[in-house]
């Protein structure tokens, strides 16, 4: 495996967007379906590979507003709606229980140096690594399609 998560803009990835697009739909990623318009969209993606395969991805989405708001509506946290967004993390069931989701997470937030960025998960391993990356957990569990999703903040911002 290549020893190094390295980071991308999009445009460098346009080969392998669809490759991403289907590990983020095998993995925990929270809504894998908006992941084929959104991933091409987003700041920066993450990525490790094991030779040419890509084993583990993440990525920081383009603002949305609207997303962001439904977000805070459902979670009963108010925060920032122009917020970027970690998200897409998912690693490839062979290479899970290595640490990828720390590395992944690592090299987005410094390849991000933006603040606020808010995280959701329902996924236990996910939890434990946004909470070691900084994030915090805010407002109220609710219920999404992968079960009982939760809401992290990095560097909370409570203007709006």
């Amino acid at each position: 495996m290549n020893t190094d998560v390295m980071s991308y803009s999009p445009d460098d990835l346009k080969e392998e967007i669809q490759a991403c697009v289907t590990l983020i739909k095998e993995g925990c990623a929270v809504d894998p379906e908006s992941a084929a318009a959104e991933l091409p969209r987003s700041i920066v993606v993450a990525i490790q590979r094991d030779g040419q395969d890509i084993v583990a991805i993440g990525a920081i989405k383009r603002k949305r507003p609207g997303y962001a708001s439904g977000i805070a509506r459902k979670s009963g946290f108010p925060f920032n709606e122009n917020s970027h967004e970690l998200g897409y993390v998912a690693v490839k069931e062979s290479h899970r229980r290595r640490g990828l989701s720390h590395e992944i997470t690592a090299k987005l937030l410094a390849a991000f140096q933006s603040r606020p960025l808010f995280a959701t998960t329902s996924n236990e391993g996910m939890k434990r690594t946004l909470k070691m990356a900084g994030f915090v957990r805010q407002g109220n569990e609710w219920l999404g399609t992968k079960g009982k999703l939760s809401l992290w903040i990095k560097d909370t911002d409570f203007s709006k």
